[in-house]
């Protein structure tokens, strides 16, 4: 009997040892939300930023380091994303001045996407100006693309590769703000 009262004095502390780590677990993720948000609402696309941020699995801290490289890791992406469909609908195109639009565009979203790799290679040592930079070549790479619809084909940017431009445009907008805040 004496044994019985044991292990229930055993089993008592261990749920409540469990009920604790929740707790814990819980609070803590709920204070590195409470910190994204925080440091989100400070750029022009909060929505933008949180959805990011707080997808990146990978993330191990809610530091602005650790925030500024899921975001360009995000723009990284999405410019992939629009380069993909650039050089798609460059295969699929016969009209000569569409077709040297989407072959600019392709270009340049495989450039901004380049770029942006070896962006997050340099957050990954810290080395945040040279991170801004590829960000704002990047940046300078989609609206190329931007422009080259206006000069060579004088026409509406189809909206599958207009969603992924938007989304890296919205996403640089952030990596501005985490930048400025790095430094």
């Amino acid at each position: 009997m004496e044994c019985f009262r044991y292990s229930n004095g055993v089993l008592f502390i261990t749920v409540t040892q469990i009920c604790f780590l929740v707790l814990l677990l819980s609070a803590e993720a709920d204070d590195d939300k409470t910190i994204v948000t925080k440091v989100c609402d400070e750029s022009l696309e909060p929505d933008v930023c949180l959805n990011c941020v707080l997808s990146d699995t990978s993330r191990e801290t809610s530091n602005l380091s650790d925030m500024a490289h899921s975001i360009l890791f995000c723009m990284y992406s999405e410019t992939t994303y629009a380069h993909q469909t650039a050089d798609n609908l460059f295969q699929n195109t016969t009209a000569v001045d569409l077709k040297e639009v989407f072959r600019v565009c392709k270009d340049k979203m495989f450039s901004a996407s380049n770029t942006l790799w070896d962006g997050i290679a340099k957050m990954e040592v810290s080395d945040y100006k040279s991170a801004h930079v590829s960000a704002r070549v990047a940046h300078a790479d989609l609206l190329e693309c931007d422009f080259a619809f206006m000069k060579y084909g004088k026409v509406l940017i189809p909206s599958e590769l207009l969603n992924y431009m938007v989304q890296a445009k919205r996403l640089f907008d952030v990596a501005q703000i985490m930048f400025l805040l790095l430094e």
